[in-house]
């Protein structure tokens, strides 16, 4: 399970999307405006993610799968 913001998490949502079946994936806020700006993050297994840039996140979610 993977939990973005399409606002704030800097990660392309239609990426996560096609890398994810629709189960997989929630989109909406996570709790965590404006913490770790200039970075991309998320939940993957109720887990907080934060990496450097979008492709360490998306990376970190294909480890995952």
């Amino acid at each position: 399970m993977v939990r973005v913001c399409p606002s704030c998490s800097h990660v392309d949502v239609e990426k996560l999307q096609d890398m994810l079946q629709e189960l997989d994936l929630q989109v909406e806020c996570i709790g965590e405006c404006g913490q770790h700006e200039d970075q991309s993050f998320g939940y993957i297994n109720d887990e907080l993610v934060i990496k450097d840039s979008e492709e360490e996140f998306l990376d970190e979610v294909r480890r995952n799968l």
